[in-house]
């Protein structure tokens, strides 16, 4: 299993790549949750999301062997885009394997950091099975989405930076896909402050974690039918639910209605632009679904990479 100090190497090899995103605050989100409130805006990161972190770690740790071959990684849309700028910053050959489904930015993105992107059906087990076919005939080395631990590592980086920007804190909201994120924060965070809950969420349709935390064993489900495209991931990893079930205190949802109007908060009240995942954890603390009272949580806005149609619509 991942341990802290994994993180702490990753935070060293990522330390001079990654942006150090701002925590944000507001006073409308404070006095609207009955809390005090941080953001950690990987929105403003790299590629727009968190997901360069543990990419860059993953292919980093790579021999030249390994990286002469190539690697191949399956996505919805950010973990394609991260992978795409690391190799690009590496010079690693990239091909992505994405839904025929995906937030057209994401695709352009992960193309205009060079990477050859293939199209799969839109389910995660298709793009997974696509990804291991091009991975036996290519020899590519895969970069998993969330079940690697130099992925976890590299993930967990963001509550380091957390720790250095906010001394004390109550509470951790991290979204939850495939459980990449949660793994590595939820590490970091029972390390850098003992006392603190970390709670993951997820959006109603998308529950997988939340069933799979309560049966204490892995549920997978139906390819759900949600806003949050980043959350579209039928199970977590196998890594991923064993630290999951140590350190995580909790797993909620938030209805996709809910998210909506936390994006709508976001650009109206905070001008700042978050795509539907990103705004998952912080509208469990907005709307408070966990019925917390003075606390002061740090909740991750995960990425920023909108289709701009969606959000005018929303708007």
């Amino acid at each position: 299993m991942v341990q802290y100090k994994d993180i702490e190497k990753a935070y060293g090899t990522l330390s001079s790549i990654v942006h150090k995103t701002p925590l944000l605050t507001s006073r409308m989100f404070n006095e609207h949750s009955g809390n005090e409130v941080f953001l950690k805006a990987e929105n403003l990161q790299r590629a727009g999301a968190f997901k360069i972190r543990g990419a860059y770690n993953k292919i980093y740790s790579l021999s030249p062997e390994e990286r002469c071959r190539g690697v191949v990684a399956h996505s919805s849309g950010n973990h394609a885009q991260g992978v795409a700028l690391a190799g690009q910053l590496l010079g690693v050959r990239v091909t992505v394997v994405m839904p025929k489904g995906s937030v057209p930015n994401k695709v352009e993105g992960a193309k205009s950091y060079g990477a050859k992107v293939v199209f799969s059906e839109d389910s995660s087990d298709a793009r997974e099975q696509l990804a291991k076919q091009l991975k036996r005939e290519h020899g590519y080395v895969p970069v998993p989405p969330f079940d690697d631990d130099d992925i976890i590592a590299g993930q967990g980086t963001v509550t380091v930076e957390i720790s250095r920007q906010q001394s004390d804190l109550d509470y951790l909201f991290v979204p939850v896909g495939g459980g990449g994120l949660i793994s590595g924060n939820a590490i970091a965070a029972k390390h850098l402050f003992p006392k603190i809950k970390v709670v993951g969420v997820e959006t109603e349709p998308a529950n997988d974690c939340y069933q799979t935390f309560r049966q204490k064993k892995i549920v997978r489900i139906a390819p759900p039918k949600t806003i949050a495209d980043g959350m579209r991931t039928q199970a977590i990893g196998e890594r991923n639910f064993e630290i999951i079930m140590k350190y995580v205190d909790d797993v909620i949802t938030v209805t996709d209605d809910q998210v909506i109007a936390m994006m709508k908060f976001f650009a109206e009240r905070m001008k700042v632009v978050v795509e539907p995942t990103g705004a998952v954890a912080p509208a469990a603390v907005f709307h408070n679904v966990a019925r917390l009272s003075g606390k002061k949580a740090a909740a991750i806005i995960s990425g920023g990479n909108v289709d701009p149609k969606f959000l005018k619509q929303i708007l």
